[in-house]
Formats: C-alpha cells, structure tokens, sequence
C-alpha cells in the first residue's frame, strides 16, 4: 500500500506536468511547468491538511483529550518552520524548481504522517 500511496501522490504532479506540456506544445519539461504544477499539488496537500487536522480536533473532543489536538497544532507549526527552512536550502543548493517542488513533497509527506493519527 505505501508504494501504491506514494505513486497516488506523484499522480497529481505527473499529469499537470503532462498536460501542461501538452497543452503550451513544449519539447519538455521546464522551470515554470515545475513551479505551477508543484504549487497545484501541494495546494491539494494543504488542503487535505486542513481536513486531517480538522479530524483530529474532533477525535480529541471525542476522547476527552484536548492536549492531543494541541500537540499536533504544535507540531505543525514546527513542521512548518522545518518545511520552509528545508526548502529554502533546497533553492539554494540544488536550483530555483526546488522552491516550489520541495514543499509539495514535503506537504504530500505530512499528510501521510496525519493520516496515520487519524487512522
């Protein structure tokens, strides 16, 4: 299941890429294609995000546990400092596409990381 997840989450990515190729009739893929299509993937991870969190509120509220939503809030926020600390040496170190592919796949991690506490 973990392959066929991580193949899912690429499948977003790899068909705007396509379609985006197809549609402009470029010879290949390029910067600006990377950056647009990484920003709509991982606009999709954030959003699904949201929704796990939004989960996890409620299971808290459920059991009775409001410090579980809480430490998962925390820990979101530092992941978040992580993810842009991360990504910004990424850009820097490996090339500008990297300022927008790296958070998609951080993003798409995260939410494999959230579901599992959901689950």
């Amino acid at each position: 299941m973990y392959a066929q997840t991580e193949t899912d989450e690429q499948d977003e990515y790899n068909q705007c890429v396509e379609q985006t190729i197809k549609e402009m009739q470029l010879e290949s893929i390029n910067n600006m294609v990377v950056h647009s299509c990484s920003e709509q993937a991982k606009k999709t991870y954030e959003e699904k995000i949201v929704a796990l969190i939004d989960q996890i509120r409620k299971q808290s509220e459920e059991y009775k546990q409001p410090e579980r939503y809480q430490d998962v809030l925390k820990s979101q926020r530092l992941w978040k400092a992580y993810v842009d600390q991360e990504c910004s040496n990424a850009g820097s170190y490996i090339g500008s596409p990297m300022y927008s592919y790296c958070p998609m796949q951080e993003y798409a991690e995260r939410v494999k990381q959230l579901e599992e506490y959901v689950n």
